[in-house]
């Protein structure tokens, strides 16, 4: 058969067949790879959000929720600063906002404040989300309450600066 004329559609079914066969199961794969992460995030232990480029939340887990009280609905659409507690400064939030907006990771502990209004401590690492291009398009925060944490260390330091006290007066 001479090649410079195409394939008879008799000709191309066998291959095509094979095609779908192996685009079917490419979407199968895809399909559980997906399953699989979305199983992690939403049964995750740390609190995990989703912003676009501009702050806005596209997406929270349920330890979220569960942290802070507020529901996806009710923070999906919102800037993350409904958990601000007022405890920082504008420079902590500009050097914050600076270091991702160049690029780089963010990590820090924050005092945020629930629904119910109750402070709580977090341990946050924030990393901004790149496209093909290195365009960032979103931000993606990991957070896990420290509070306990914290307590237990200032706790811990109140006894140490007692004991130094009554060392001082033996």
């Amino acid at each position: 058969m001479n090649k410079a004329y195409p394939l008879t559609e008799k000709e191309l079914q066998p291959s095509e067949k094979g095609y779908h066969k192996r685009i079917e199961a490419r979407l199968r794969e895809v399909e559980i790879e997906q399953r699989k992460l979305t199983r992690a995030v939403e049964q995750s232990s740390s609190a995990i959000v989703v912003t676009d480029k501009d702050g806005i939340i596209e997406y929270v887990n349920p330890a979220f929720s569960q942290t802070t009280g507020y529901t996806a609905a009710e923070v999906i659409g919102k800037n993350p600063r409904v958990l601000k507690s007022g405890h920082h400064p504008p420079e902590f939030y500009r050097e914050m906002w600076r270091a991702l907006l160049s690029g780089e990771v963010w990590q820090g502990e924050l005092i945020n404040k629930k629904k119910n209004g109750e402070l709580y401590w977090e341990a946050a690492t924030i990393t901004p989300v790149k496209d093909e291009n290195g365009v960032i398009t979103h931000f993606l925060a990991l957070k896990d309450n420290v509070t306990e944490r914290k307590k237990l260390a200032r706790q811990v330091e109140e006894q140490a600066n007692l004991l130094a006290v009554i060392n001082e007066n033996v």
